[in-house]
């Protein structure tokens, strides 16, 4: 009588290598409307084959599954445009290899998009082969992802980290060289293939496992990373940080959305130090990526303001205004989870801006000449910036003095009487709103007020002169003005 244990062997053994079609016809199928169905029929996908034999119906589904990755495959190539590239990038003719895909501006655009996906059976282009085959294409695949990234003016390099090894002739499992583990991929693949390109602003998105894919490369690549990768969004990431300290630029460039029935994008609590998790809006793990591409977008296109936006109107508001007011006390962008990017950049040229604004808006108030005040200061600034002492500068400082505001005052009560406050600032001698003929009046009455002092001092010199020339009788006049000031000990004796 035979045994269970020898029964069982020989059960597994009849059905150890069934014979499945090679295509996505031969199982009877194909995508109709992003969706897997039935040639025949027109009915989605059917699990059960034969009835009762649940080892038959698994290995019949996985068949499917490989047949479906190559399908994914041909997708990435005719519907989004993308290319294989070798992986090891140096392999030889007979080595085994793996690949991952490119768009074709991958080495030339200035902005570049990162997919990884997630452990187990998955591979380039997918996030879930369970959706991809009870769902629809949409919510399994990276395809929409990759067309929206193209939208947005990304190119786009897609990794396929499960490709570990292969089988060889002696049915052997062979690793893959620069292909070993998940991450060995990353790593290759960053190092040989997203190094040499021109990408300055990546952004990378990674589901499940991919979050630990991702927290090796920075660990890896820490300094590139942080100057390049501008924004992370993972998808129900499984990352684990052990360190906030060392992670800490990771995190301020994170978000992980997250299983939740909140809303989309509703923050959630976080474990302190981690990445920020938010909700994805459903709460199955696989289907997170396909939720949360809304929001991931969203986030990419605050980030890159932020960074790119925000860094150039910085340099332009820098190149505008003097040194001293460059605007390095603005913070840091990356600090920042507001979007609409340049806010603190051009500080110093706002604080300008501010003081121009001031004069025009007195101006306008009174009716009188405080506009006049705005295009002094403004000539002030331009000759200040050209290094030249300013031509307003007496009239700027007298206008701002305490006695000056109550006519300057009455002057904008007065709605249109702008005569009564210039007459009051005529009183004066300078006031704001000085005009530029005013201006000249005034140093001209200072210029005949130096020569009036100096035809004084001549006539003094002449009739000193006309005096005697005896020293003593000259010299008494200047011994008298001195005893004045002189104490009391110290008079000089007559």
């Amino acid at each position: 009588m035979w045994s269970s244990k020898i029964m069982n062997k020989f059960s597994r053994g009849s059905q150890e290598d069934p014979t499945f079609p090679d295509s996505l016809a031969g199982f009877g199928y194909s995508f109709q409307d992003g969706k897997l169905r039935n040639i025949e029929t027109g009915r989605p996908f059917e699990f059960v084959v034969r009835v009762g034999d649940q080892a038959y119906n698994q290995k019949h589904y996985e068949a499917l599954g490989e047949v479906v990755t190559e399908e994914v495959y041909k997708l990435l190539e005719t519907e989004c445009g993308l290319t294989r590239a070798k992986v090891p990038y140096n392999c030889k003719e007979d080595e085994p290899h793996t690949f991952i895909f490119v768009s074709k501006d991958v080495m030339t655009n200035d902005k570049l998009m990162v997919l990884i996906h997630g452990s187990g059976v998955v591979r380039a282009g997918q996030w879930a082969r369970r959706l991809i085959i009870n769902d629809t294409l949409d919510s399994g695949t990276q395809i929409p992802y990759i067309k929206r990234a193209m939208e947005d003016g990304y190119a786009v390099l897609v990794m396929n980290t499960n490709d570990n090894f292969r089988i060889n002739k002696k049915k052997k499992q062979v690793p893959i060289r620069g292909s070993e583990s998940p991450e060995r991929h990353a790593v290759h693949v960053w190092k040989y293939y997203l190094q040499g390109t021109q990408a300055k602003y990546v952004a990378l998105v990674a589901h499940s496992f991919g979050g630990c894919v991702t927290t090796a490369l920075f660990e890896t690549f820490k300094e590139e990373f942080q100057k390049r990768v501008f924004a992370v969004a993972m998808t129900d990431s499984v990352h684990f940080i052990y360190n906030f300290s060392a992670f800490k630029e990771l995190v301020k460039i994170s978000r992980n959305w997250v299983r939740s029935q909140q809303q989309l994008g509703t923050k959630l609590e976080t474990k302190k130090g981690d990445i920020q998790q938010v909700s994805s809006g459903v709460r199955i793990h696989e289907e997170t990526s396909w939720a949360s591409i809304d929001g991931v977008f969203e986030y990419f296109r605050r980030r890159y303001d932020q960074v790119v936006l925000g860094a150039s109107k910085t340099q332009e508001s820098s190149s505008h205004d003097s040194p001293e007011d460059s605007g390095d006390d603005s913070p840091d962008l990356a600090d920042s989870d507001a979007g609409g990017g340049g806010g603190a950049g051009p500080a110093g040229g706002r604080r300008d801006r501010g003081r121009e604004g001031e004069g025009r808006g007195r101006g306008s108030e009174g009716g009188g000449g405080g506009g006049e005040r705005g295009k002094v200061e403004e000539e002030e600034e331009e000759e200040e910036g050209r290094g030249k002492k300013p031509r307003g500068k007496k009239i700027h400082d007298m206008s701002d003095s305490g006695n000056e505001g109550g006519s300057d005052g009455e002057a904008m009560a007065s709605g249109g009487g702008g005569g009564r406050g210039r007459e009051k600032r005529g009183e004066k001698g300078r006031g704001r709103g000085m005009k530029k003929g005013q201006k000249k009046d005034v140093y001209g009455k200072e210029k005949e007020e130096e020569e009036e002092e100096d035809k004084k001092k001549e006539e003094e010199k002449k009739d000193a002169q006309m005096e005697i020339d005896e020293e003593g009788e000259k010299e008494m006049p200047m011994k008298m003005e001195e005893e004045k000031y002189l104490p009391k000990k110290q008079k000089i004796s007559k």
